[in-house]
This record gives structure tokens, sequence and C-alpha cells, in this order.
């Protein structure tokens, strides 16, 4: 399930203002409690960008459809051949080496910090390359 950010917004802003009485009833002043809601936004947004970073490449979309049953993919072509699904299997052969190899470091469970130090790319380039890949997999399912 992926992130959704308007549910958490609103799961903080009830934490928040029940804090904020909490705080109010001993007797903090409003200039303090605006400073700690401003701190405490600031590192709300912060962990939401992360989070919306982390379903980029949710395992829902391409990772079902491989079907890996006890083999070990040692490579890019092993992952293509263990792929079952036609359609995944021909988005999959028309993407570039690079893109390939992020979703074979991604299946084997590397983080995207790990990926990045491995390919050689910026975080930027490796999340634009699982998004694209990610839409043009979301068009066959």
């Amino acid at each position: 399930m992926g992130y959704n950010k308007a549910r958490e917004e609103k799961k903080w802003r009830l934490w928040k203002e029940s804090e904020e009485r909490q705080l109010r009833s001993l007797g903090m002043d409003e200039e303090s409690i605006g400073e700690l809601r401003r701190l405490d936004w600031e590192d709300f947004k912060c962990e939401r960008r992360y989070r919306e970073h982390q379903t980029v490449f949710p395992e829902q979309y391409a990772l079902q459809a491989v079907n890996m049953p006890e083999q070990e993919i040692l490579g890019v072509d092993s992952l293509l051949e263990a792929v079952e699904n036609e359609e995944l299997l021909h988005i999959l052969m028309a993407a570039d080496r690079k893109t390939l190899q992020i979703v074979l470091l991604k299946t084997m469970g590397y983080s995207i910090p790990e990926i990045i130090l491995k390919t050689g790319m910026s975080r930027r380039a490796v999340y634009c390359r699982i998004h694209r890949l990610k839409k043009k997999i979301k068009k066959i399912f």
C-alpha cells in the first residue's frame, strides 16, 4: 500500500493539536508552542518526502509479476529468464542495461543508497529510471 499524504497529515494535525492543548495546560508560552509546531512540521515534511520516495518502486507492480521459485538471480540475464509475464518481459527487454541493473539490485534487496553506490549514478537518475519503468509497467497491470 502506498503512502497516503492526506491521511498522515490528518493524523499529524490531530496529534499536534492534542500536544499543544497539553502544553498550554502546563503553562508553556504561545511563542514556544509556535516554534515547536514549526519544527515538528519540518520534521513531518522531511519524513513525508522520504516515505513518498520509498513508494517509488512498490513491489506489487513489478516483483509480483516476476515468478522466481527457488532459483537464484545472479545477473540481468537470469532476471529476464525468470520473468513469466510476456508483456513485462518485453518492457524489461526494451529497458537499457543500467535500468535493468537497478531492477536487479532492487529485487536482491538493496536500498536506494546502496544502489547509488553500486551503479555510480546520482540519486535523481536512479529514481527517474525507476519512475519511468514503473509508469510503463503500470500500463500493463
